[in-house]
């Protein structure tokens, strides 16, 4: 009888559990998206989003479902872009804020577009270049971005262009030539980029430009693609200046012949070249473009400076750029075409919206009214998602050396006050000292350095570091991330220490931009990046802007989670990205750094100064100016340059880094 009773009483309890969870799992849609808005109204210990429970990331990390998000605000003809995604089509696997990978991003598209059209709007996708270099899904195959690029092709563009780094090595240019030019037709533009024939012949690399209409509201489009002054392409590129350009009669009887023939509503500028008020090409563009076309729309979406951007260019004319490394998706809509009434800053302000939208599946889910994982998902999202699991499982990307115990940032952490997180200061005392001199170079070896009893300073620029060092996994795609490039190793033998010691202060007083004179390479070159020039150009302004200011959201969410992250100011303010974020610290990045290391309890007379040869007329430059008036000694020392370690690609600063997790962070 007692076990009969308890039997009843054990089905009796299984019942009412069933009838809670069956009502649980049957809320509807919009109670859900009731609670995202007002999460007040139900207790924090139901959270609908617990369903979701997929990860199609290889070991990636779900992101915070739960932070507040600024809406898209749809419009008659709407825009997504991306730029500089260098081959992260794989997600960031160890950023939560980013993890979303391309197939995630094809869905977001598709369901994005499907809604835009339902509520009467175009949406057209547009990439402007640098799809290669900063990966190992790009970088560890040959050519550079064999998989990469077949993943990246799988998204349809209604626009695509070519960046620099499409442009350094021959086989990359050739690749994209053959493969990515005819995949997109006449979608593919590149204005002023050529290409070499094998039959000797320059052909424009992709098309002059695109004239279209779109499929729901039939706005005539007039696109045209431009690349920055870039001069170290490889044999097969020629790339043609905009100031030669635009006043090349091709171009100007082209632009003629459309404003008088052709129905033109909104003309878009989209390339590889920033958006920022300083940048000379884009507003020299600008200027011939105004003369054929004086009360047309126009649409810039730039790139190359990996920020996230937003000009007002004139009262008819934005420009929008969107980050960098898939860390960011730029959205832009356009209410309505302006009138001859709308001819002043009024249009822009009341018709004109942009969101840099972050890269992460609640954001995009969010953003196409979804709250369940498997309706966001499109079939060929998730058929990305798998191909790209294959891939990276057949580059072995996930081979682990060790876990990085704690975040490293280059901005975010203080280097002047030797913060134990600055990714600068661990380079210089941890990773650095691990370089031997070693020749894999037989040509090399009778010129080759040789080890002494001197100190030793190693110099890198700080612009080739390319990204902050994140905890979790130390894996075989993690060494790409830091810094991808093949560096070889040059050194000074037997510099007099006092010397030696002041080359770091002489590089660090200053940009130091080497010009075309200097230089065999034709091309101005600088210890610093793009990136790294217009975060400091930004840094109080938006400082500042940020710290003052704040928007109606972020008082009405205040109980919600907040989490460091971008908080961009614009020419429209600072609330264009789509999650709302706590503002990151940004302190002073030198142009170089230096690790100094000693043979001895004291200091050597002499010191061998080691570098990235990249970087050798800087030092040089440097050496010439600390050796002051001895331009015998100057001479003498320059005279003995040699390479300290031309093994690129088991001494690079990722193999470095790859050394210093297998033997410390096991």
């Amino acid at each position: 009888m007692i076990i009969l009773t308890q039997l009843v009483c054990f089905i009796t309890v299984l019942l009412i559990l069933l009838q809670s969870i069956t009502s649980i799992l049957n809320i509807q849609n919009d109670q859900i998206l009731d609670f995202i808005q007002t999460p007040s109204a139900v207790s924090s210990k139901f959270n609908p989003y617990s369903r979701i429970t997929l990860k199609q990331q290889l070991k990636s990390r779900l992101p915070n479902l739960n932070e507040p998000l600024r809406p898209l605000q749809l419009g008659k003809l709407n825009f997504l872009h991306t730029t500089d995604t260098h081959g992260w089509v794989l997600g960031h696997t160890n950023q939560r804020q980013y993890s979303a990978d391309w197939g995630d991003f094809i869905s977001f598209h598709s369901n994005l577009k499907q809604i835009s059209n339902d509520e009467g709007g175009d949406l057209l996708l547009i990439d402007t270049g640098d799809r290669h270099d900063g990966n190992g899904m790009s970088d560890l195959t040959t050519p550079n971005g064999k998989y990469s690029s077949k993943i990246f092709m799988m998204m349809d563009y209604d626009l695509i262009t070519v960046g620099n780094h499409e442009l350094y090595q021959a086989d990359v240019s050739q690749f994209e030539f053959e493969n990515t030019v005819p995949k997109y037709g006449d979608r593919f533009v590149s204005t002023n980029v050529q290409y070499k024939t094998d039959e000797g012949e320059f052909v424009t690399f992709g098309e002059t430009h695109r004239y279209f209409q779109t499929d729901l509201n039939k706005y005539n489009i007039l696109a045209f693609s431009f690349l920055f002054d870039f001069k170290m392409g490889n044999e097969r590129i020629n790339v043609i200046p905009i100031s030669t350009l635009i006043h090349e009669p091709w171009f100007l009887k082209l632009l003629n012949d459309y404003s008088n023939d052709k129905e033109v509503d909104v003309i878009v500028i989209f390339g590889h070249l920033p958006v920022s008020h300083d940048w000379l090409e884009l507003y020299e563009l600008h200027a011939v473009f105004r003369k054929y076309f004086p009360h047309t729309y126009i649409q810039y979406f730039g790139g190359h400076s990996h920020i996230r951007d937003f000009s007002v260019v004139d009262q008819l004319s934005t420009g929008l750029q969107s980050g960098r490394y898939c860390e960011t998706v730029g959205f832009l809509s356009m209410d309505g075409l302006p009138t001859s009434d709308d001819e002043d800053t009024h249009y822009i302000k009341a018709n004109i919206h942009r969101r840099y939208i972050d890269f992460n599946i609640h954001s995009f889910m969010n953003h196409t009214r979804h709250t369940n994982l498997k309706k966001f998902n499109t079939g060929k999202g998730l058929f990305v998602s798998s191909e790209l699991a294959q891939y990276a499982a057949k580059l072995g990307l996930d081979e682990t050396y060790g876990t990085v115990p704690h975040s490293y940032y280059m901005y975010a952490a203080d280097y002047s006050n030797r913060d134990s997180k600055s990714l600068l200061r661990f380079l210089e005392d941890e990773v650095l000292p691990q370089l031997k001199p070693k020749s894999c170079i037989p040509d090399n070896d009778s010129s080759f350095f040789e080890e002494t009893d001197n100190d030793r300073i190693i110099l890198i620029n700080t612009g080739g570091i390319r990204y902050d060092l994140y905890k979790g996994d130390f894996n075989k795609n993690s060494l790409f991330t830091v810094s991808p490039f093949q560096n070889k190793w040059k050194v000074i033998p037997s510099v007099p220490t006092e010397i030696s010691l002041e080359i770091q202060n002489i590089l660090n007083n200053g940009d130091f931009i080497i010009s075309s004179e200097s230089e065999s390479q034709n091309q101005s070159i600088s210890l610093k990046s793009p990136y790294q020039f217009a975060v400091e150009k930004k840094m109080m302004s938006q400082s500042l802007a940020c710290n003052n200011g704040t928007d109606k959201i972020e008082i009405n969410e205040k109980r919600r989670p907040i989490s460091y992250g971008y908080t961009t100011t614009d020419d429209f303010g600072t609330t264009g990205d789509d999650t709302i974020h706590k503002v990151l610290p940004t302190y002073y990045v030198p142009n170089v750094i230096q690790s100094h290391n000693k043979r001895g309890p004291a200091n050597s007379d002499f010191t061998d100064v080691v570098f990235y040869d990249f970087i050798q007329p800087f030092i040089i430059d440097a050496l010439e100016e600390a050796c002051k008036e001895d331009e015998q000694l100057f001479e003498k020392l320059v005279a003995e340059v040699t390479f300290y370690n031309d093994c690129a690609a088991e001494f690079n600063l990722g193999q470095l880094l790859k050394k210093y997790a297998i033997d410390h962070w096991n």
